[in-house]
């Protein structure tokens, strides 16, 4: 059985955006044809990830990696285990070397091209590990992406997205391939409204948690 390793680059664990596409993917590509195990980034590893779990990586015949943007970048957590399977893959010669790479990344942001710089990371990484990239899913205001996922019509575009990288996997076709864009569907505007009710709420429940704190 041909296995596809799913890996969670969000420590929301659970809870994360990146999850619920990941599941998308998983969902597309049935339960009969292939093994997916999903590996959920750590925090503050103390060492190095446990060689049982870079194994999985790198008998996969393809890797989807989601996460979120953090500083224009890959967050730090998936930062880390990419460069412990780095040096896993070096130690073991070719592990990996046929793999198939594809990421699918998030962004508060309304226009997915900012993701743009996170993704050349994940290609320069997939060249020093010996793995073949293939293209990204770049998803523009991902919690947005992740409330109209449900919502026939206003889905299309995302779910266009998962099909592409599922089908891509059945076919393993080697054409090159350019990052798969989704904007959100719903105006700049309210965007922008629906992010600062949201920090309102955030820094509300943060004054909240710290008068708890002091005993106020």
């Amino acid at each position: 059985m041909k296995r596809i390793c799913f890996i969670n680059g969000s420590l929301r664990g659970e809870a994360a955006s990146s999850l619920r596409f990941l599941r998308e993917v998983d969902r597309l590509l049935g339960d009969s044809e292939f093994e997916k195990p999903i590996i959920a980034v750590q925090a503050m590893v103390p060492r190095a990830y446990p060689d049982e779990t870079l194994k999985i990586i790198g008998s996969a015949r393809a890797i989807v990696v989601a996460f979120p943007l953090f500083s224009y970048s890959l967050p730090g957590a998936l930062m880390r285990l990419l460069e412990d399977y780095n040096a896993y893959a070096r130690r073991n010669g070719s592990m990996g070397a046929a793999a198939r790479v594809y990421a699918i990344v998030n962004c508060a942001f309304a226009e997915p091209e900012i993701n743009a710089e996170a993704i050349r990371v994940m290609r320069n990484f997939c060249r020093s590990a010996g793995l073949r990239w293939r293209f990204a899913l770049s998803i523009g205001c991902g919690p947005v992406a992740v409330m109209t996922s449900v919502i026939p019509l206003l889905n299309l575009p995302i779910r266009k997205g998962f099909r592409e990288i599922s089908e891509d996997i059945r076919r393993e076709d080697n054409e090159a391939r350019e990052t798969f864009l989704v904007k959100p569907v719903i105006s700049k505007a309210i965007l922008i409204a629906m992010r600062d009710w949201m920090e309102r709420r955030a820094q509300a429940r943060f004054e909240r948690k710290l008068k708890l704190y002091l005993g106020k």
